[in-house]
């Protein structure tokens, strides 16, 4: 005799006990958290229309409506009705689920998802009316469309009941993106909602949605309503790593993509409740398998990038990332794997340069601790994806021999001792090569220089960048590994996320906010100097500019005015670019800025400054005493790590400082080549040189190229390409096929929305983002594109962009929070937000499109978010 009704943990046989009550059989096999039920077999439904005659008058033809009003009213045999609340008793009086497990249900062609009645909050009274509705909903009418569409004979079906998991959060988890197009397609998606997942797979609600790396099991990207707040709340990381890690291994155990149903109790212990197989999908491994950002290096490159640029880019990461390799004496043999993905290391979409992640993961993990160094990376330049290993390529953990291994792992700790042992003078070799770079390229320097001379010079640039940069390049892997390495202990040790920005605050030795401080002073003189004060707040920058110049009476001011110009009118923003005018050149915005400053009052940066190193200090001291009475073993490696990290956050900067004044000198010299060319009628006017790479101006100038009549067309040519390509502007992040181009419907505009302030009455919104500075302020918001639109900002405002670069530094005086939409923890705008002791937050997506100018904004940097309020 065929069993009637069995414990959950023995539905072993698929034709038995319908599709859905067998896969949670298997899962308990594998030891998942699946909540205790039973399940009543096809035998069971069998013996009810037998023994209430409405098998005949199924196989009769009768209506399907008919069929279903019968099953409803007609009596459940006795003896199935006792076996079913015998089974039942152990599980107490409910509430329990009650579902359909249907032969052929949950299969990888057909789900049937949706198509059988399920019965939440059932009680012990309404069990047996609750069994009798599910078995009904066999003769729905959307069932039977179903079946017909789907090849399906019949009506076999199992009924599944099981405790009810009060459930705080629910949702479901696709172990692949069915979206093999999205931009998160090799990512898992968990799509979540308040209490039970009903509504959710019922399409009643928006759910809220995050994606999750498989790789690394973090979120890579979310959405996040007011509605789902609170569920939001309850999926810290380590529920969403346990769930991410029971995805990741039911896949492998079923040997294809998982549709899986979860549920979360307010107290974090979390249930499945349901796996299948994704039914339709195409597999964005074989749709798109690059990963691409321009996180972080937009900081650098913000606008679309001529050939010139590129061409030193290329070269420069490659030589960047090999010369660190070779510093840290990674072995040949892999170095020579390593060479392929580094020569790919960086590429050019819409105009605009973007690192390759799935190059740069894969060189990473061919070192030790590659996952940390990837994870180390993504916090460094501001991304939250993994890329996942490409077919072929090795990891570290893949190596050839375990002994050699461990010598080799012996040999890299040594030379990375040895490098950053003596990091400040590497440093200060550096900085020597920049300085001894500039004093040959002065104006005085270069001028009537000879087109050999100029092409030897643009050569000695080359060289710097490519093989004389690896000092620069240890400060900045210094900065992420002390960066990552103290996030984590600060972690270890029980503090809060934002408590190691806040020790990272107005750090000795930082260069960026001198040219603020400088600024500053000057902006005394004319608040000091009445006819100064007359002229600045009367008249616009050229004007005030040109009589600057003119008038004698303000000669002295003049002459302090251009020596900060010449110290610091190298840095300014988009000052890699070599396109971009510097301050020098074009001192403008300056006169801007200082009419700013004169209009501004109260705490001056420095005091500022000096108040934040205050209270850094006293932070640092807070922390070391309350590690010494909770965790003492912290203490030494935590004090050690804080100190490294701030003198490797420094050193960048130092570091930085230097590369800006070698890429502004670069600059000079390329348009030295073009004045040249323009003389010799080879080129159209000085700025075509652009339109060059540096291999075809060290032909030009050596006498090597091969077509030297043909400039003036071939910068042409590439002027009217470049203005096509750079009309599109790709999103931050994409994947695409090795090799690929990214297709002119893919790309999407990115233009600042400025809005103005929302409407009385509306709801507010709330934004998240990554703590870059701690610290809490509510002002005006001050949406700019870039720095130019300074002029609009008033003393105060929380500053929200998209992104920032050192030229922004002297507006950082001006306000009282940041709110950036990209960025890492490293950046130009993190660090400097810290030299003043601002609440910052980057990474923010759409912040530029979603807060509106002049609304009030909060920022809650300790938390991570910020909100827009709601107009009164």
């Amino acid at each position: 005799m065929k069993a009637l009704v069995l414990p959950l943990a023995q539905a072993v046989e698929v034709n038995a006990a319908g599709g859905k009550a067998h896969t949670l059989a298997r899962l308990i096999a594998l030891g998942m958290p699946v909540p205790d039920g039973v399940v009543i077999t096809c035998a069971g439904l069998e013996t009810f229309l037998e023994a209430t005659g409405l098998r005949a008058s199924i196989d009769d033809g009768l209506e399907p409506e008919a069929i279903r009003s019968l099953v409803m009213a007609a009596p459940v045999p006795r003896l199935l009705d006792a076996q079913i609340r015998a089974a039942v008793a152990p599980l107490g009086r409910g509430p329990f689920a009650v579902r359909s497990s249907g032969v052929g249900e949950d299969g990888s062609s057909a789900s049937f998802a949706g198509q059988f009645d399920s019965i939440l909050h059932v009680h012990d009274g309404a069990l047996i009316d609750a069994v009798r509705a599910c078995w009904a909903s066999c003769w729905s009418a959307r069932a039977l469309a179903y079946r017909r569409v789907h090849g399906c004979d019949g009506a076999a079906m199992a009924v599944v009941i099981q405790r009810q998991v009060d459930a705080a959060a629910a949702g479901v988890l696709f172990t692949r993106n069915p979206d093999p197009c999205s931009v998160n397609a090799p990512d898992m998606v968990v799509e979540y909602g308040t209490g039970l997942a009903d509504r959710l797979v019922a399409g009643e609600v928006d759910p809220g949605r995050l994606y999750l790396s498989r790789a690394t099991l973090t979120v890579t990207d979310e959405s996040c309503t007011e509605e789902h707040a609170a569920a939001r709340r309850i999926l810290a990381a380590p529920l969403l790593k346990q769930l991410g890690a029971m995805a990741m291994r039911l896949e492998e155990f079923f040997g294809t993509p998982q549709d899986i149903e979860w549920a979360v109790t307010a107290d974090g212990n979390l249930s499945i409740v349901q796996a299948r197989p994704i039914t339709t999908r195409t597999s964005p491994q074989t749709a798109a398998t690059v990963l691409w950002s321009n996180a972080n290096v937009s900081e650098n490159f913000p606008e679309p990038v001529s050939p010139l640029l590129y061409s030193i880019a290329s070269a420069g990461y490659y030589h960047y990332f090999r010369n660190l390799g070779r510093a840290f004496a990674v072995s040949r043999y892999r170095l020579a794997a390593m060479d392929a993905p580094l020569r790919t290391i960086i590429g050019v979409h819409g105009a605009r340069i973007y690192y390759n992640l799935t190059n740069i993961h894969a060189v990473l993990r061919m070192a030790p601790f590659g996952e940390r160094l990837a994870e180390a990376f993504n916090l460094f330049v501001g991304v939250r994806r993994v890329a996942e290993q490409p077919t072929g390529m090795r990891t570290w953990k893949e190596t050839r021999h375990r002994v050699l291994a461990g010598l080799e792992v012996v040999r890299i700790a040594a030379a990375v001792v040895w490098q950053f042992l003596f990091l400040q003078r590497r440093l200060r070799t550096f900085e020597r090569t920049a300085d001894r770079f500039a004093s040959q390229t002065t104006r005085e320097a270069i001028h009537g220089r000879p087109l050999a001379g100029l092409g030897a010079l643009l050569a000695a640039f080359i060289d710097i960048r490519c093989h004389r940069w690896k000092n620069a390049s240890l400060c900045d892997t210094a900065a992420m590994v002390c960066y990552a390495v103290l996030k984590n202990l600060l972690a270890r040790g029980g503090f809060t996320e934002a408590t190691h920005t806040r020790l990272l605050r107005a750090l000795p030795g930082v260069p960026s906010s001198q040219p603020a401080l400088r600024l500053w002073e000057l902006s005394r003189r004319i608040v000091e100097d009445p006819a100064l004060r007359a002229l600045f707040e009367r008249e616009a920058s050229a004007t005030v500019l040109a009589a600057l110049e003119a008038t004698e009476r303000f000669a002295p001011f003049r002459a302090e005015l251009h020596s900060f110009l010449g110290t610091w009118g190298f840095r300014s923003s988009g000052e890699l670019m070599l396109t971009t005018a510097t301050l020098e050149e074009e001192p403008e915005p300056v006169i801007a800025l200082l009419q700013q400053y004169a209009g501004a009052a109260g705490e001056s940066p420095e005091d500022a400054i000096a108040r934040m190193a205050a209270e850094r200090r006293a932070e640092t001291r807070s922390v070391l005493r309350s590690l010494a009475s909770r965790k003492p073993w912290l203490v030494l490696p935590t004090l050690l790590v804080l100190r490294w990290t701030q003198a490797a956050v420094a050193c960048r900067e130092r570091a930085r400082l230097k590369q800006a004044l070698l890429y502004t000198r670069c600059r000079r010299v390329a348009l030295a080549i073009g004045d040249t060319l323009v003389t010799s009628g080879r080129l159209p006017d000085r700025d075509a040189i652009f339109m060059l790479t540096w291999q075809e101006i060290d032909e030009v100038c050596s006498g090597r190229a091969m077509f030297p009549r043909d400039l003036a067309s071939l910068t042409a040519l590439r002027r009217l390409a470049h203005a096509t390509e750079s009309a599109y502007i790709p999103p931050d992040t994409f994947y695409l096929p090795p090799a690929g181009v990214l297709a002119a419907t893919q790309h999407v505009a990115r233009t600042l929305r400025v809005r103005e302030a929302s409407p009385k009455g509306s709801p507010h919104t709330t934004l998240r983002g990554t703590t870059a500075c701690g610290g809490q302020v509510s002002s005006r918001a001050a949406v700019l594109a870039g720095i130019h639109e300074a002029h609009r900002l008033q003393r105060g405002d929380v500053l929200v962009t998209r992104q920032t670069d050192p030229g922004w530094a002297p507006v950082f005086c001006l306000i009282s929070g940041l709110v950036i939409e990209r960025g890492g923890m490293l950046s130009h705008g993190a660090i400097i937000a810290r030299e003043f002791g601002l609440p910052c937050i980057v990474g923010v997506a759409n912040a530029t499109g979603e807060i509106p100018h002049g609304a009030r904004v909060t920022v809650n940097a300790d938390d991570g978010f910020c909100r827009v309020e709601a107009a009164a």
